[in-house]
């Protein structure tokens, strides 16, 4: 699923090809070269078209 993070990193956000949604309150890794950060799901937006049909996820993640 297409999802489009926002964060520190990202602040005009990313997107992202995952297979689930993160929850609010959940936690994120992701991995660099130079280690690796851990950040929260601070919120999580769905958009949805007239007839219901989802058609955009943005997570917003803070450290």
């Amino acid at each position: 699923m297409k999802i489009t993070i926002k964060s520190e990193d990202f602040p005009d956000g990313k997107i992202v090809d995952w297979s689930a949604v993160p929850g609010t309150g959940d936690w994120v890794s992701f991995h660099y070269l130079g280690g690796t950060t851990h950040q929260q799901v601070s919120r999580v937006e769905y958009d949805a078209d007239r007839d219901g049909n989802l058609t955009e996820v943005t997570v917003t993640l803070t450290y």
